[in-house]
């Protein structure tokens, strides 16, 4: 099954860094949650080095044109301020010329860089983390995968169950 938006199907869409110590959840009715979380944060810090290190996995899946791949996202990362920033999933990603280009898939919160539906071109050292789909399984989404290890079972169970997904 193929979805025209991935990631409403992800409960986390927006990852904000701080400087603060404890993460947050801001919820938004009608909306997907948003994490707080901060520069201190050594599990998301690996994620992001992770997703980066790899990146060429997610080059190589979508110029392979592969039918089986699908729902290709870049998670990048937008100023807030000179320390802060804000991370949005990018979605309907094309790959031209060595560049990545997509659309802003989430309402920013605190960034002004762009809005909802922007069509914006990702620098690969902008990039926190990338995905796609082969089949029902998610590859990639690093960061993702550390905040599903802070979720319940219940909460784990809902997040697959709307998704139809598999996070390996």
């Amino acid at each position: 099954m193929i979805y025209k938006k991935p990631f409403i199907l992800f409960i986390f869409l927006f990852l904000f860094s701080c400087t603060s110590k404890s993460d947050e959840v801001v919820k938004r009715k009608g909306e997907p949650d948003v994490h707080i979380l901060y520069n201190d944060d050594s599990e998301m810090n690996n994620a992001i080095e992770k997703a980066k290190s790899s990146i060429d996995q997610f080059r190589k899946a979508i110029i392979s044109q592969n039918p089986n791949y699908y729902n290709f996202a870049l998670k990048k990362r937008f100023k807030i301020n000179d320390i802060d920033g804000e991370h949005i999933w990018i979605s309907d990603i094309q790959y031209y010329k060595n560049k990545y280009y997509g659309l802003v898939d989430g309402i920013p919160i605190s960034t002004k860089e762009v809005k909802l539906g922007d069509t914006i071109e990702v620098a690969l050292e902008d990039i926190s983390d990338w995905l796609y789909v082969y089949g029902n399984k998610v590859k990639g989404a690093y960061t993702t995968r550390v905040l599903r290890t802070r979720m319940t079972e219940k909460e784990k169970k809902e997040m697959d169950s709307l998704s139809g997904l598999i996070f390996e």
